[in-house]
């Protein structure tokens, strides 16, 4: 079947983001990590503790982050091939014992999971009580890692949900609105356009670099009540 013009795009830029993973400048790839990353670095720092598992972690683009604060890092994913996980298993029906992690960090996945509120449980099994959840998830996004692509969710659903499964809410916060997503396409756009032609590729990473960042901070002072809030985090803790 003959790609398309943005299949090719986000493809390259899919390659980009494997080769940046675990790096810093990997959250200034677009207004869209940037700003998510702006929201969640502070909370990050205030509430992962103790035993952590990354739920659904990917190419463990968090690893360095959270094991800065964690006693023990833990990464799942059904996948080995963009990172080799600490342990291979699934959000749906996680491997392992009831309350097993002081913090569960799970981020940009619940999108992809055909049954959420059944990840959502499972993640409020395995935390000890007065255990917390750090969740994030799309509220507006391009369709990605098809056919694998299920779901957005508003402030409300993702209370819900937590509710649902035992947990008590203590935070929802948007990240990103509008100008982080149409300052995404410029952005992934260039990056992959540019890559043939290595030293203007170069300086094409440095000045998205400060686009992204510029982007991000702008989002934060505009549109405050973010009707077009590209993601949500949500801080939730498991009573007792």
């Amino acid at each position: 079947m003959k790609t398309s013009i943005y299949d090719r795009i986000r493809e390259k830029d899919r390659t980009i983001a494997r080769e940046t993973t675990g790096r810093e400048d990997y959250f200034l790839l677009s207004p869209t990590r940037a700003s998510l990353m702006r929201a969640l670095k502070p909370l990050i720092e205030k509430h992962v503790r103790g035993r952590v598992l990354d739920a659904g972690a990917g190419s463990k683009a968090y690893a360095a982050r959270l094991s800065e604060f964690a006693a023990e890092y833990v990464s799942l994913d059904v996948t080995v091939e963009r990172a080799m996980p600490s342990v291979v298993g699934s959000v749906l029906g996680l491997p392992f014992a009831d309350a097993s992690f002081d913090t569960v960090f799970c981020s940009q996945v619940l999108e992809h999971v055909p049954e959420p509120a059944t990840a959502v449980r499972e993640i409020a099994r395995v935390l000890v009580p007065g255990g917390t959840l750090l969740l994030t998830a799309p509220h507006l996004a391009y369709l990605h890692n098809e056919p694998h692509d299920y779901f957005r969710f508003t402030s409300h659903g993702l209370r819900h949900l937590c509710v649902s499964a035992g947990l008590e809410v203590e935070e929802i916060r948007p990240a990103g609105g509008l100008l982080s997503f149409l300052g995404h396409i410029p952005s992934v756009a260039g990056k992959a356009l540019l890559r043939p032609v290595p030293l203007v590729y170069d300086c094409f990473l440095l000045l998205n670099g400060y686009w992204s960042r510029m982007v991000a901070w702008l989002d934060e002072r505009l549109e405050r009540r973010k009707l077009f809030a590209l993601n949500y985090i949500v801080v939730a803790r498991k009573s007792g």
